[in-house]
């Protein structure tokens, strides 16, 4: 049991303090003594256990005399017979002298906030505000303004701090309501001196682009902690000063007859900006409200004090930095015009958040921190910085922002200014783990906790832990540590802030170094030797030939850009250093490739073509598997390495977690469309989007057939679902544009586009153009404005439709589109109606058209309408039996096609329409379709495959035929596959004997140096068994 010092022995009382835990015993029993001469006289056993409790007893001691000796009678009562709210306060007086000082001075803000329940209250930006205009009433003039504010905000540093102290507030809720506070504080100032410099000036006018007259207005731009609303206890505030536009003055002021005081719109703005910083920032008897840091505008200490957002734009686009466009991120207005200060936040975007990924972030943010820990060393090295240190609260926030910056542009949904919340969001989207995201947030919490303890101790603007035994021992207590048997208070601190601190780095490390450790340590002694600069070129070219370089001394000279960079372009001196750093790993990869020689060619060109543009160095640098997946195109497809040569942005895709969804639905691709298209601001936004879609797309794709994951069929169908959704997006687009012009057309009209050839049967290729064709339901006209026929208005949707997909923009272009196969071919109108697609067909169409209406199938437009006119059309098809003499242009066709078009020569085969080929697979199946389709309804099929496993279930061919039709179909389509992938040759053609042969049979697993005549046989096997069953066929049903 405790006993009272002051019944004991003055000797022996300082003795017995210490030995409880006062550090000072004479002092403490001190202020024991004071306290005897208030209303606790009775009460001095009662203080002391909470006294001790508190985390500095020796200040709680201190503070509570000071207090008590100034407070009420009835305030003490007060306290005296609420033990809760008694300990209340005496844990702040052994927490905080600032706040005690408070205290001390505004005895009011005690009663109010600890015996009138204010500690519970929480208050928003709104509340705020509503207080602070009532105080402002009382505004006469700057210096009482400036008293009130200063007021205002100790008595709400009080609560805050109080509120944070007791644990009665996360410490979310702290820093959000000191950020409030800030923005209630500056948005008063700023109503207070525009008032008074209006009356001076008269008010702000400025012309808009209209030539209009305006008002002009004005933003302050939170930046840094305010902006993201997680202002700490000492926390400068980061502010940039914006107005509408320089082109304007003031209106004056009339005096005696004339109008005095005109100035321009920048000297009325920069003596806005100075008074609020003064109002706000300087230091009167009453202290300040907030210390303001104007250095993050625009040049900086240097620069203007307050910028027109034009100026301010100039500013971003011509000069800003990759640590600006770091700031930015936090940006927000927090007093003002808020509309000025979102088209400030819009103007600079663009400035912030690159079009494509952008590496660069992580290399320039990385070099920020290094110069950051040096200037910690130099200055002083053994002070721990809670921001500024290993593990500290700027890698947190670097961690962040680097990936902000990296994928922001990209993905909107991670543009998020608060710290806790930008790390929720880039968890959810998967761009780190829930552990590191746990780590992360856990520590942002534990150091942003520590970092007000520290401040608030004192009010001191600092984060460095405290080096003083005692001064530690509060800290830790502070933050809810206790002493136990085995350790004391700060012991127990040490340990969590080495274990926080040290997860932190870790992930941090993980996301700025591991990348390059990598890189380095699978780098081939092979490739070192081939790139260092001490070997002559006879050995270089040796070991290039050994390495598996066809072309040895043609490498050689490719190497040279490798090293140096592409010749007669500027190349940065950073673009050339990450060149020079991921070079090696390049070179290790393209010696272990299938096809050296194709991926160097193929590197050197995509080089050639990014010249200087250190972003894509970066993005390789910074991405291991990148490069492993680059060369592994570059060495396996001309087809997708031209994609990336030609758009080198591409390289964007290889990051996509959509790379592991070999198959997508049309629904996933249509919702993947429309989501991209919401951010089109007119049609011609919506081109470029629809070609990035389709890029994107067919990297997936592409890149899935490479790796196995996809078979030529799965590829033809996703292909044909991209297709489709590219030609309902852009005849959605179409409708829209045109309706705003001419209304909706009349009759209720519909509208269909019908898929044929490949399209229709889901049999596409890379490349390939679309065949389709435009029918329209019934004649009218359009409701207007512009009224138009129904027939011109579906003629301009259908033209608007190829131009949609077919316009080559800076993106390329989609799709190309081929009409050619509607009614009356390139000589009849672009859209048929139905009845004139009906009537066509009935009476003119030959025979290779009916044939063409086996594929038909519905593309895009009106569902219902577009099944009528497939039921139309399968009945034109299927309604009269195939005749001999229809079977004979059957013939007549296909043997026209296989000497005017295939062109085989000796050793030259095409697969597509040569001997046996591909087109004698599907005339066999059609005419078998053809001819049965009236009463085997089973056999209407679009799709090859599925007619073919359709005529084997119904007995119409026998096992054996459609094994030989089935395997030679699927051989001739991984032949045209591979061609048009890894050669990116749009005619089949195989030659024997040469290079391409080789290279195609290695691609398709055939293995040792004679792979090229053992395909060729294949083919040949299977061109002599189709061309047998194909004759089989026809003249069996000729006989017939």
């Amino acid at each position: 049991m405790l006993k009272n010092p002051l019944n004991m022995p003055k000797t022996e009382a300082p003795l017995y303090l210490k030995t409880l835990g006062f550090s000072d015993g004479e002092k403490a029993l001190h202020n024991l003594t004071l306290l005897k001469e208030t209303l606790f006289k009775d009460h001095i056993e009662k203080l002391i256990n909470p006294i001790l409790s508190a985390p500095s007893p020796d200040d709680a001691l201190n503070n509570m005399e000071r207090i008590v000796s100034r407070l009420s009678i009835k305030a003490i009562n007060a306290f005296i017979a609420d033990m809760e709210k008694l300990k209340n306060l005496i844990t702040i007086c052994g927490a905080s002298n600032l706040l005690s000082n408070t205290i001390v001075t505004n005895l009011i803000y005690a009663e109010q906030l600890l015996l009138e329940e204010g500690l519970y209250k929480k208050k928003d930006i709104t509340l705020f505000l509503k207080e602070l205009e009532m105080e402002a009433q009382n505004f006469s003039n700057i210096s009482s303004a400036a008293t009130a504010l200063r007021l205002y905000k100790q008595r709400e540093y009080l609560r805050i701090g109080a509120r944070d102290i007791l644990g009665l507030a996360s410490m979310q809720e702290t820093t959000l309501e000191l950020s409030d506070l800030a923005s209630a504080c500056l948005e008063t100032a700023y109503r207070f001196c525009l008032k008074q410099l209006k009356a001076e000036y008269g008010t702000p006018l400025y012309t808009d682009m209209d030539w209009v007259e305006r008002e002009s207005e004005f933003v302050i731009i939170g930046m840094g902690k305010l902006g993201g609303r997680e202002l700490n206890f000492s926390s400068d505030i980061d502010i940039i000063y914006i107005y509408s536009s320089d082109k304007g003055e003031t209106a004056g002021i009339a005096r005696g007859g004339t109008i005095k005081g005109k100035v321009s719109l920048h000297t009325f703005y920069v003596r806005l900006s100075e008074m609020i910083t003064r109002l706000i920032g300087s230091v009167t008897e009453d202290g300040m409200v907030f210390r303001v840091d104007l250095n993050l505008r625009p040049e900086g200490k240097g620069g203007d004090l307050a910028n027109s957002l034009r100026s301010a734009e100039i500013y971003y686009e011509s000069w800003g930095q990759t640590w600006e466009r770091a700031a930015i991120i936090k940006a927000r207005p927090v007093a003002g015009s808020m509309e000025l200060g979102e088209a400030f936040l819009k103007m600079v975007e663009p400035f912030v958040y690159r079009k494509y990924l952008d590496f660069t972030a992580i290399e320039e943010i990385r070099g920020m921190k290094e110069k950051i820990d040096l200037s910690l060393l130099r200055a002083t090295p053994d002070a721990i910085d809670v921001k500024l240190g290993i593990g500290g609260i700027r890698e947190v926030e670097f961690f962040i922002q680097a990936i902000q910056l990296t994928n922001g542009g990209k993905d909107k949904s991670i543009r998020e200014k608060n710290s806790l919340r930008a790390i929720e969001l880039l968890k959810q989207k998967n761009y780190i783990s829930e552990q590191d995201a746990s780590v992360m947030s856990n520590a942002y919490i534990f150091l942003r906790n520590l970092e007000h303890r520290i401040q608030i101790v004192e009010g001191r603007q600092t984060q460095k832990i405290p080096a003083k035994a005692v001064e530690l021992e509060r800290l830790a207590r502070l933050l809810g540590f206790k002493d136990t048997p085995e350790m004391k208070a700060a012991a127990y601190f040490w340990d969590e802030y080495k274990k926080q601190t040290a997860g932190v780095h870790e992930i941090y490390d993980n996301l700025f170094y591991q990348h390059s450790k990598e890189i380095e340590k699978d780098v081939s002694e092979e490739a070192l030797l081939i790139l260092s600069d001490d070997i002559e070129q006879e050995d270089v070219i040796a070991r290039l030939s050994k390495a598996g370089f066809r072309e040895p001394q043609r490498v050689y000279e490719n190497l040279k850009l490798l090293k140096e960079g592409p010749a007669f372009v500027r190349f940065p001196v950073r673009a050339k250093m990450l060149l020079k750093r991921i070079t090696p790993f390049l070179l290790t990869q393209i010696i272990a490739s299938p096809a050296p020689d194709m991926a160097l060619g193929n590197l050197e060109r995509f080089i050639s073509s990014i010249g200087g543009m250190t972003t894509f160095y970066s993005l390789l640098a910074e991405n291991r598997k990148v490069m492993e997946l680059l060369v592994k195109l570059f060495s396996t497809s001309e087809f997708l390495s031209r994609a990336f040569i030609e758009h080198p942005e591409n390289l964007d895709a290889l990051l996509s977690p959509e790379l592991n969804i070999p198959f997508k639905d049309k629904g996933a691709l249509l919702e993947k469309a429309s989501a991209m298209l919401e951010s089109a601001q007119d049609y011609e936004a919506g081109l470029d989007i629809i070609r990035r879609f389709r890029n994107s797309e067919i990297l997936r794709i592409g890149i899935n057939d490479i790796f196995g994951e996809l078979d030529p069929i799965a590829v033809s169908k996703q292909i044909t679902y991209l297709a489709d959704t590219c030609l309902i997006k852009a005849y959605e687009m179409g409708v829209e544009e045109l309706e705003k012009r001419f209304g909706r057309p009349g009759c209720d009209a519909k509208f269909a586009i019908i898929a044929l050839g490949k399209l229709g049967g889901e049999e596409i290729l890379y490349s390939s153009d679309l065949d389709i064709i435009f029918i329209y339901s019934v004649g009218g006209e359009t409701s207007g404005p512009k009224i138009i026929s129904n027939h011109e208005f579906f003629a301009k949707l259908g033209q608007r439709i190829i131009t949609t997909l077919s316009v080559a923009t800076k993106e390329g272009f989609a799709f190309k589109v081929d009409t050619r196969l509607r009614p009356s071919g390139s000589s009849g109108p672009l859209v048929a109606s139905e009845e004139a697609f009906i009537k066509y067909h009935k009476e003119t169409a030959q025979m290779w058209e009916k044939q063409a209406m086996l594929k038909a199938r519905l593309a895009a437009g009106n569902a219902d309408f577009g099944a009528k006119i497939l039921a139309a059309a399968e009945e034109l098809v299927y309604a009269a039996p195939l005749t001999d003499d229809d079977l004979k242009e059957l013939y007549r066709i296909r043997r026209r096609m296989e000497i005017e078009i295939a062109k085989e020569a000796s050793g030259k085969y095409n697969i597509k329409l040569g001997r046996g080929g591909l087109v004698d697979v599907e005339f066999a199946v059609q005419l078998l379709q053809l001819k049965f389709g009236k009463q085997k309804k089973a056999l209407r099929k679009c799709n090859t495959i599925d007619a073919m496993n359709a005529l084997k279930d119904i007995d119409i061919i026998s096992k054996t035929d459609y094994e030989i039709l089935m395997n030679a179909y699927r051989f001739y389509r991984l032949l045209e596959n591979r061609i048009r992938i890894v050669q990116n040759r749009t005619e089949s053609y195989i030659i024997k004997d040469s290079p391409e042969l080789l290279e195609l049979a290695k691609r398709i697993d055939y293995k040792g140096i004679d792979a090229g005549k053992r395909l060729l046989d294949d083919y040949l096997n299977h061109t002599v068994k189709i061309r047998e069953l194909y004759q089989k066929i026809l003249g069996l049903y000729t006989a017939t």
